[in-house]
C-alpha cells in the first residue's frame, strides 16, 4: 500500500513542470513561419543564381536594344557595359540574402526547439526576447503595404513578452526586419559602384551607392522608430 502512494506521488510529479509555464504561440506557428521563409529564402537563391548563370552581356544588348531603353545621361554603349557587373553583383546579392533567410529559418526552429524543451522542465515563457521580436518583424511584413506598419510589429512584440521592455523590443522589431536586407542592399550598391567603374564614371557610382546606404540606414532608424512606438503604445493600451 506505501509503494502504491509511492508510485502514484512520483508519478503525479512527474507529469507537471516544476513552475508554470506560458506558451502564447504554438509550437505549429513556429514551423509554418520557418517553412515560409524557408521557401521564399530558396526561390530567392534560386532567381540569383539564375540572373548569375543566364544574363550575359549578350542577354543585356539584346534588352537595350528591344525595349529601346533608355537611362538619363548612358548612352546604349554605355548602358551594356555598366549593365553586366551590375547584374552579377545584385544576382549575388538575390543568391545570399536567400541563403541566408533560410539559414535563418533553421536556425530559428532549432533555438524553438530548445526553448521549449527548457520551458517544460523548468517553467516560464516561451515569449522569448528575440522569438517576440521575430513574431513582430512577420507582422510588420505581413501589413508591410500600410504605412508605418512598424507600429502593429512592434505592439505585437511587447505583447507577447510581456517583461516591461516594451520599446526595446519594439525597436528590435523594426532591427530584425531591417536586418534581412542588408546583404541585397550592400551588394546592390557595390554594383552600382562596380556599374560606374566599368565606364568610368566611379565617382558617380560611388554617389548612388551612398545614396542606397545612407537610404537604407534611415530605413533603419524609421523601422525601429515605429516599432519603439508600437512596443510603447501596446505597453500603454494593452
Amino acid at each position: 500500500m506505501g509503494r502504491s502512494q509511492t508510485v502514484r506521488d512520483s508519478s503525479g510529479t512527474d507529469a507537471k513542470p516544476p513552475t508554470e509555464s506560458r506558451d502564447p504561440v504554438p509550437a505549429a506557428v513556429d514551423w509554418g513561419l520557418s517553412v515560409l521563409a524557408a521557401v521564399v529564402g530558396l526561390a530567392l537563391t534560386a532567381v540569383g543564381a539564375g540572373l548569375y548563370t543566364r544574363v550575359d552581356r549578350a542577354l543585356i544588348t539584346e534588352f537595350v536594344a528591344a525595349d529601346s531603353t533608355e537611362i538619363d545621361g548612358l548612352t546604349p554603349t554605355e548602358a551594356i557595359s555598366a549593365g553586366v557587373p551590375f547584374v552579377d553583383w545584385f544576382s549575388v546579392g538575390i543568391f545570399l540574402t536567400g541563403l541566408g533567410l533560410v539559414a535563418a529559418a533553421a536556425m530559428f526552429v532549432r533555438a524553438r526547439r530548445r526553448t521549449r524543451r527548457r520551458i517544460a522542465r523548468e517553467g516560464g515563457t516561451t515569449a522569448t526576447f528575440w522569438a517576440s521580436a521575430v513574431y513582430g518583424a512577420l507582422v510588420t511584413a505581413l501589413v508591410s503595404f500600410v504605412p508605418g506598419s512598424g507600429v502593429a510589429g512592434g505592439a505585437v512584440a511587447a505583447y507577447l513578452h510581456e517583461d516591461g521592455s516594451a520599446l526595446r523590443i519594439g525597436a528590435t522589431t523594426g532591427l530584425v526586419g531591417w536586418a534581412l536586407t542588408v546583404p541585397l542592399l550592400v551588394f546592390l550598391a557595390a554594383g552600382l559602384v562596380a556599374g560606374g567603374a566599368a565606364i568610368d564614371a566611379l565617382s558617380g557610382g560611388v554617389v548612388l551607392a551612398g545614396i542606397v546606404l545612407v537610404g537604407e540606414l534611415l530605413a533603419l532608424a524609421l523601422n525601429a522608430g515605429f516599432g519603439a512606438l508600437g512596443g510603447f503604445l501596446a505597453d500603454r493600451v494593452i
